[in-house]
């Protein structure tokens, strides 16, 4: 029997997600960001959060180089990241207004929530890179509604 990867990511496609962009500093000089749906809470004491990256085509080591990221978790209305950071561009942050945290990494305004980190460890997981980081800073503003991503789309509540 073979294992059938198109059914596979339709059955994962069907739990939902929030969207994230996290960023960080390449060199502590050039901006990087990813859209990224692999995110999750970990521990309260200490307050770790987890993400994953593929180990292509993702800056996978540049973030690892890094070991500081601010995790920007989108509202509705900041589709046009998530769109942004999860192409191919080159300059993603090119036009695109933020600011910087006190870890030193770009934080979008409007977002729903911005979670400054340090890497606490990484483990491998097939074509990833699981990215356990330790909370350092965190701000949210719960007036806005989550971006949200669910077999394939991004369904209008």
């Amino acid at each position: 029997m073979t294992f059938d990867a198109r059914k596979y990511r339709d059955a994962l496609g069907c739990f939902a997600t929030g969207i994230t962009v996290v960023t960080s500093m390449k060199n502590n000089v050039e901006p990087l960001g990813i859209t990224v749906n692999s995110f999750g809470s970990v521990s309260l004491d200490p307050p770790l959060v987890l993400f994953s990256l593929g180990h292509t085509g993702n800056h996978c080591q540049e973030f690892q180089d890094s070991g500081k990221f601010a995790i920007n978790i989108l509202s509705e209305s900041q589709r046009h990241l998530c769109d942004r950071f999860a192409s191919p561009l080159e300059d993603r942050f090119n036009g695109v207004s933020h600011s910087i945290g006190e870890n030193g990494c770009p934080v979008f305004e409007g977002s729903l929530a911005v979670f400054e980190c340090e890497t606490y460890a990484t483990h491998e997981a097939g074509d990833h890179l699981i990215f356990i980081c330790r909370v350092t800073n965190v701000t949210s503003d719960s007036s806005q509604s989550a971006l949200l991503f669910h077999k394939g789309d991004f369904p209008i509540l």
